[in-house]
């Protein structure tokens, strides 16, 4: 399947692939670790060798995927309910934190200065733990952004079913979809919906105007 990358952070589009969180049937875009790998590959963050590689060792070790998985899926529900908090104007619940902080010292402990070009950045070169990787890119991508001052622009989409979050960079600040095309419309046509079925104050329909009569 193809993924979307709508937040404007990398941290909030892994969080964004649960459709629904707290319904009692929430869609999951990611039910394997065949469909992590898909994602991470198209978010950049593995190449196709890399998600091939991925395959077989998902063929050969079930075991460390497995976990490896789990606590992917883990990191995703951190995510979530530390923005989803940050989007309706609270602070952060306590465990969200501290589950946060653990895999962001396991991430800096593997840190190392890279050259890229003409600079130089941080990154992690041992190729051989991609699955590690993936994990460390995105719990870095939501340390950056609640470090930031962007953070504050965090929001969750308005929508009747939608529970995606994303990073307001409108510039009145007021965006209330992830994704206007989507939400956005399905909201225009509930509400358009709803007044064709309300009759405008001051109009009575053709059988109140008969009461009273004969």
């Amino acid at each position: 399947m193809d993924y979307e990358f709508i937040a404007g952070n990398l941290a909030l589009d892994f969080a964004n692939t649960v459709h629904n969180y707290g319904s009692s049937d929430p869609g999951d875009d990611l039910k394997s670790f065949s469909e992590l790998a898909s994602w991470a590959q198209q978010a950049g963050l593995l190449n196709e060798r890399e998600s091939q590689e991925l395959s077989r060792r998902a063929q050969t070790h079930p075991g460390d995927v497995a976990t490896h998985f789990r606590r992917s899926l883990r990191l995703r529900q951190l995510v979530y309910e530390a923005f989803s908090d940050i989007a309706k104007r609270r602070k952060p619940r306590p465990g969200a934190l501290a589950g946060l902080n653990s895999y962001f010292r396991q991430a800096m402990a593997e840190v190392g200065i890279q050259r890229m070009g003409n600079r130089y950045e941080l990154g992690w070169e041992d190729h051989d733990r991609s699955l590690d990787r993936v994990l460390w890119t995105v719990t870095r991508a939501a340390v950056d952004l609640l470090t930031s001052g962007s953070f504050s622009r965090v929001r969750q989409c308005a929508g009747e079913s939608c529970t995606w979050l994303f990073l307001d960079t409108s510039r009145n600040g007021l965006r209330r979809w992830c994704d206007m095309q989507a939400c956005g419309n399905r909201a225009k046509v509930r509400r358009f919906r709803q007044r064709r079925r309300t009759p405008a104050r001051g109009t009575m329909s053709a059988s109140q105007g008969l009461v009273g009569q004969g």
